[in-house]
């Protein structure tokens, strides 16, 4: 029996700037016009998340952090057809702020 290929492959994050930019990647055999993202995201020690967004047809997204520490990000996906959703967890990544002396 072959193993069903999971929809959400990996969910990259990187820090550009001040801003903390995500991307859904998903399995190669869905039709990306079926499905819709929502993105939230977590710092380390923050009970709640500090940024939620709605659902969109982008698999991109953007915050604007604040400050330094560890941030991840949760990509919710939601299939328009039947609303079955599917989560997924990035890894940690750390925002650090260099300051002058």
């Amino acid at each position: 029996m072959k193993k069903q290929e999971e929809l959400i492959q990996d969910v990259a994050v990187f820090i550009s700037g001040d801003y903390l930019q995500v991307k859904c990647h998903t399995a190669r055999k869905i039709n990306p016009e079926d499905y819709e993202f929502a993105f939230y995201t977590y710092q380390t020690g923050v009970a709640e998340a500090i940024n939620k967004s709605k659902y969109t047809s982008f698999d991109t997204h953007q915050v604007l952090l604040k400050s330094g520490g560890e941030y991840r990000v949760k990509v919710f996906v939601r299939h328009r057809g039947d609303s079955e959703v599917t989560t997924k967890i990035s890894q940690p990544i750390r925002k650090t702020r260099i300051v002058d002396l």
